[in-house]
């Protein structure tokens, strides 16, 4: 039993990291934009698609 919850411990741990760096990304991101660089060059800068870049800005009230 103590092992199960430890393993759920871990794995909420990870899943928390990864959230973590998922927002920070998508907030350096929004900040770009709003500082208005130009879509292609941020979805460049984060290796991602335009189409993306476009669709977290949107989400964002950026664009």
């Amino acid at each position: 039993m103590c092992e199960v919850i430890e393993r759920n411990r871990a794995e909420g741990r990870a899943e928390g990291r990864v959230e973590g760096r998922t927002e920070g990304r998508y907030e350096i991101l929004t900040d770009m934009l709003r500082d208005g660089m130009n879509i292609d060059t941020v979805a460049r800068i984060a290796k991602m698609t335009a189409e993306q870049v476009m669709n977290i800005g949107k989400k964002a009230a950026v664009l």
